[in-house]
């Protein structure tokens, strides 16, 4: 039998091929699955946090706004390329509107009840799986839509009104069950006009919302 003899500079660069293919077969072995379970169904429980008054006071008196609330949704993204997906949303969350100085006289009470609608789709990105790991995975998400608002207060119309959404998040898992958490601003404005107020000219006004959610996902 002949024997080969291999110099320590060869053995170093088998040494680091070795590594090399260690490193690389996770994100191989992860970039096959995702390719084969391209669908993620997310079911998310959170809270939607409005940051802006819906109506500031004409006279420095207390502001009319929409207290946080508990949020329910769900989310569907589609891989379309190795770190990007498709995706699509819907959220609902049940409110208070707390009444103000400028709410119309005839609504009474303090407050009452507001149920606000979010659906919206965009783009999801994933951070590279070699920053990480491939079980936990940063992402964000850019998209818009719209949002709905219902109100029980005496004299309010629904509306519906176009919002941005624009998300941070991290999944974590490998498998066909997947945990994930995130925070996304949904900015737009609110139509005061649909509101019975006093001493204010109705007009749009900008409002900020946070949406703060942790989900289940299931990739079938």
């Amino acid at each position: 039998m002949t024997s080969v003899a291999i110099n320590p500079r060869g053995r170093a660069i088998c040494f680091a091929a070795a590594l090399l293919f260690a490193a690389g077969t996770p994100a191989f072995l992860f970039a096959q699955t995702e390719l084969q379970n391209p669908l993620r169904i997310t079911v998310v429980t959170g809270g939607l946090t409005p940051r802006s008054a819906v109506i500031v006071a004409a006279s420095g008196g207390g502001d009319t706004r929409l207290s946080a609330a508990p949020a329910f949704g769900i989310d569907l993204q589609y891989r379309t390329f190795s770190r990007a997906s498709i995706y699509g949303s819907a959220a609902v969350a049940f409110a208070t509107l707390q009444h103000g100085t400028s709410l119309g006289a005839s609504v009474g009470g303090s407050s009452s009840d507001a149920t606000i609608m979010v659906g919206t789709a965009g783009l999801v990105l994933d951070a590279p799986s070699d920053w990480f790991g491939t079980a936990f995975r940063p992402y964000a998400r850019a998209g818009g839509g719209g949002k709905r608002y219902s109100f029980s207060t005496r004299g309010a119309s629904s509306f519906i009104t176009g919002t941005g959404d624009f998300g941070l998040g991290f999944r974590a898992g490998n498998g066909s069950v997947e945990v994930a958490a995130e925070v996304r601003y949904l900015p737009s404005v609110f139509d005061q006009g649909k509101l019975p107020t006093r001493g204010i000219v109705a007009q749009d006004q900008r409002q900020t919302d946070l949406l703060f959610g942790i989900g289940v996902t299931v990739r079938p």
